[in-house]
């Protein structure tokens, strides 16, 4: 997304969740989809997915498994990585994050590669020393705020330095066009 910030971890919480989050990460990147199941909280009996491909949310593990056998079957290769991630405690055994995210994927019968920005936010269990997800929702950017960004990302470096907007790129704005603070 314009204006991407790295990792914030300022706090243990914030850490050891982040490390979970490129545990998801470096699964998606190798492709061991069957891996990403195992980052959920197994004892937990009713755990809700809602990816941003998928038309209803998802109830349950074996939601979740037959998600990543479909998503197996039809990827060639993937990536994903996350910033500025924001961690808090819901109890001493729940947290929640809230972040951002890129997806890359090349699907079979596709003939590009293709990428997407989100938003996600997630919930976690401790089981013992162990962060496990319990709930996860990917929340991406409205369709109009979308085809904004990707008409801005298609004009010339020149135009844009000739109307003062070449530094500009990366601004957040709110739905009225005020500059969102850094």
């Amino acid at each position: 997304m314009a204006g991407e910030r790295p990792v914030v971890t300022s706090s243990p919480l914030t850490t050891e969740i982040a490390d979970v989050l490129a545990q998801l990460c470096a699964c998606w990147t190798r492709l061991d989809l069957r891996a990403i199941a195992d980052l959920w909280d197994a004892d937990e009996p009713e755990i809700f997915f809602l990816p941003q491909e998928i038309e209803v949310p998802l109830v349950g593990h074996a939601a979740l498994l037959e998600y990543l056998e479909r998503a197996q079957l039809r990827l060639q290769a993937a990536s994903m990585r996350t910033w500025n991630v924001n961690v808090r405690a819901l109890a001493p055994d729940l947290a929640v994050a809230l972040y951002e995210m890129h997806w890359n994927g090349l699907l079979h019968g596709v003939p590009r590669p293709m990428g997407v920005d989100s938003r996600a936010t997630a919930i976690f269990r401790r089981r013992g020393h162990i962060w496990r997800i319990v709930h996860y929702v990917e929340a991406p950017s409205a369709f109009g705020l979308r085809l904004q960004q990707t008409y801005l990302a298609a004009a010339d470096a020149d135009f844009l330095q000739r109307i003062g907007w070449a530094e500009r790129k990366g601004e957040q704005h709110w739905r009225d066009g005020t500059k969102l603070p850094d």
